[in-house]
């Protein structure tokens, strides 16, 4: 095909020129030829035309054309040939064959295959190969298959990429990842399989293994392993310089097992100053190691004085440190922030002694520059406030006082290192270079447990407002402050408060309240009785109980009915105001002791459950104190007799209900009844045979099938079948038992005794 470049016509040179009398070949510019394609058609029109003429012409050209002496058309030789043959074999072969590929220089060195892999997986791993030619998109493609629990391709994968590149943080990645779910073992043989291949661990490894053997401090030889790995990095031949955070991951280990030896065994290694001395995590670290020791790993059968004596030493250990800490502070080397200071007044709040209590307010000026609000225990300040010098009549009489004063030596009495460290009114022209620490919840916490416990009730008001006070601190409290100040008004008898503390404070800021939260309100109600609105106050509470809660709480309606029976200034219409309170919630309780109460979180059942246990203990509880308020009401003359006739009812009632859960409770104890959980898991097999027939008789014939497969495996089997049953009960008795109940059903609602009942209730 040629394209003219005059006309732009699309023109064919022919192989063989037809002779110059064809009437279909026309002449154009540059000596070019155009052929027609519809020469048949041109000469029909043509011959209409002409005429005869034009038809003679025609049969000419026809027999010219079919004479042998004409040249013909001659086919292609060249397309026949074997040679274009193998040519297109070639070129199609050429086609069909894939492209050579180029292979990346990672894809070069993939060592052995590994035999336990197989083909499939072997390429797999090389086409991500492919595509992760750096360590740091190897990583971050390890880690995301990771998350979607990919651990054994991921290995395979740095296994094959190791021998071309350092991929040692995609090591720590599944080293991290198999502690993170608690396979200790798994990450040990990762990590020497890393080292016998060549790739030596970083300083990341260490803190990684480190933090993770933390994490799972009940696994046994954990702390062995932590030592073992630590006390590596101080090797001669070690690749890493070990730092100040493997220390701080070493003692986290320690400090969760509660190996203390080892905690003062790598503490006491720590140097003094360089990038390896200890920081705030460090004294962190062992400052909970130490209260979690005192309050949790105590020996079994020590007795008060040896308690005590124990905590006393865990007391001077933190107050040695604290001085350490204090010094280091004031050259500008420790930065001192909320959490330690409030770990250091946690610490001396476990403590014997009154001291030891009072000395966090003084932390707390110290590190925060908030002023004391409550003179210093045995001052003559705090004297002349009137606060009495001993509030604490449960700590051992050796413990009571303070006679450090007293002692020949001229060392520093106890709690000189809490005091502040620039006093007031000196100094005040050189500029104070310390960096005071910013008070939180955690600090608010502390403080109002403190008052808490040195009775300071007017102090703890204080420190609250003027933590929370907007244009000072702006500590926005929440639900733990807020439980906190409640036991501090519990303390104090502030029933009013506590009311308004749960209204305003908690729901209306949408805190939602816990049953503990009732019970240590209910309790302040119950402390403040002498008070005229502390029955009224009670219930205001229990009526924010019934619109919070699902299900009312047991042990706060039998501190309300507590509080009712025994309100020195109870009328006949505080009595009936508590009755019709309690009514709807005595409701409640059946329904939780009968069906079930609504699903909790720590429940693995997902339909309401029975109480039982600990909790319908209370509940039954509950129930005779509600039973009590009604005998108070009806054996006292604080209303008519023609009054209480509604309320001998309702007591009637629930002293049946009270009768009924009680014989149930004594037949399951004798074994005359199954338990609870086997009832409902009958209950439970009923039903689903229900679901699945949907007839009792097809129920009743695969019980039958089963039965007889079961006595189809042996005569044990069958003789235990058919001589006792689940309850271990005769089966003769059981089917005489289920006679009995049958018949007494047929009497109960035949038509007599139904005419009786009715003619009863009518009457």
């Amino acid at each position: 095909m040629l394209n003219c470049r005059a006309c732009l016509w699309r023109c064919i040179q022919p192989r063989h020129v037809l002779p110059a009398n064809v009437s279909n070949v026309n002449l154009f510019t540059h000596g070019q030829r155009r052929l027609r394609t519809d020469a048949g058609e041109y000469k029909q029109r043509i011959a209409q035309k002409n005429g005869p003429w034009a038809a003679a012409a025609e049969a000419n050209t026809r027999r010219e054309a079919e004479s042998p002496s004409s040249p013909t058309y001659v086919q292609d030789s060249f397309k026949t040939s074997a040679f274009a043959a193998n040519r297109k074999k070639r070129e199609i072969a050429a086609m069909r064959e894939t492209p050579a590929r180029y292979e990346t220089p990672n894809l070069a060195k993939l060592g052995p295959r590994d035999p336990r892999m197989s083909d499939s997986d072997w390429n797999r791993r090389k086409m991500e190969l492919r595509h992760l030619q750096d360590p740091l998109d190897l990583a971050t493609f390890v880690k995301q298959e990771l998350a979607k629990g990919k651990e054994d391709e991921m290995l395979q994968l740095v296994r094959m990429a190791c021998h071309s590149m350092q991929c040692v943080v995609s090591w720590n990645h599944i080293i991290d990842h198999k502690l993170a779910n608690g396979r200790v073992n798994d990450a040990f043989k990762i990590y020497n399989e890393m080292k016998k291949r060549g790739q030596f661990p970083d300083s990341y490894t260490y803190t990684i293994i480190l933090r993770g053997l933390s994490t799972n401090a009940q696994t046994s030889g954990v702390v062995e392993r932590a030592l073992t790995v630590y006390h590596s990095l101080y090797a001669p031949n070690s690749r890493v310089e070990p730092s100040i955070i493997h220390t701080n991951a070493a003692l986290g280990v320690c400090a969760r097992a509660g190996n203390m030896d080892a905690l003062w065994g790598i503490a006491g290694k720590i140097p003094e100053s360089g990038p390896a001395a200890a920081n705030e995590v460090t004294y962190l670290t062992i400052l909970n190691a130490i209260r979690q020791n005192l309050i949790i790993d105590a020996p079994k059968g020590e007795s008060e004085e040896e308690t005590a004596a124990r905590k006393e030493r865990g007391i001077m250990e933190g107050r040695r440190m604290w001085e350490d800490i204090v010094g280091r502070w004031r050259r500008a080397d420790l930065f001192i922030d909320e959490e330690l200071v409030c770990a250091m007044g946690r610490l001396l709040l476990v403590g014997s002694r009154p001291r030891d209590w009072d000395d966090v307010l003084s932390l707390i000026e110290q590190t925060m520059d908030i002023p004391r609000l409550v003179p210093r225990l045995g001052s003559a300040g705090r004297v002349e406030a009137g606060l009495p010098r001993l509030r604490a009549p449960n700590v051992p009489q050796e413990y009571r006082f303070d006679d450090d004063h007293l002692s020949p030596d001229k060392a520093p009495a106890r709690g000189d290192e809490f005091l502040a460290l620039t006093p007031r009114g000196v100094g005040a022209v050189v500029p104070n270079p310390l960096v005071y620490a910013k008070p939180g919840n955690n600090t608010l916490s502390l403080i109002q447990e403190t008052c808490q416990k040195i009775v300071a009730n007017k102090a703890a008001l204080e420190y609250w407002e003027l933590l929370t006070d907007p244009n000072t601190y702006k500590v926005e409290a929440d639900f733990n402050n807020l439980t906190m100040r409640l036991r501090i008004l519990r303390q104090n008898r502030a029933s009013s408060e506590a009311v308004e503390l749960l209204q305003r404070n908690m729901l209306d800021k949408g805190f939602t309240p816990r049953a503990g939260t009732f019970r240590i309100a209910m309790s302040t109600c119950v402390r403040d009785k002498n008070n005229h609105n502390s029955l009224k106050n009670a219930g205001r509470i229990l009526q924010i109980m019934t619109k919070v809660l699902e299900d009312a709480d047991s042990k706060a309606v039998t501190m309300y009915a507590d509080l009712a029976t025994s309100f020195p200034l109870a009328k006949g219409s505080d009595l009936i105001d508590a009755l019709t309170l309690l009514h709807p919630i005595c409701k409640n309780i059946r329904l939780q002791l009968g069906v079930g109460g609504g699903e909790k979180e720590s429940s693995r059942f997902s339909s309401p459950q029975p109480l039982k246990g600990e909790e319908k203990q209370d509940a039954v509880a509950a129930l005779r104190r509600i039973h009590g308020v009604y005998d108070k009401l009806i054996h006292s003359n604080l209303i008519a007799e023609e009054a209480k006739s509604p309320f001998k009812a309702e007591r009637a009632r629930l002293s049946s209900f009270i009768q009924r859960v009680r014989f149930k409770d004594s037949r399951i104890e004798k074994g005359w009844d199954p338990p609870e959980e086997e009832e409902y898991r009958r209950k439970h097999m009923q039903r689903e045979d229900g679901y699945r027939g949907g007839s009792a008789e097809e129920a009743d014939g695969r019980r039958y099938v089963q039965r007889e497969d079961r006595h189809r495996d042996g005569p044990a089997d069958e003789m235990g079948e058919t001589s006792r049953n689940r309850n271990n009960k005769p089966a003769w008795k059981n089917e005489w038992a289920r006679q009995v109940e049958r018949s007494e059903r047929r009497f109960m609602y035949s038509p007599q005794v139904t005419n009786a009942r009715r003619a009863a209730r009518d009457m």
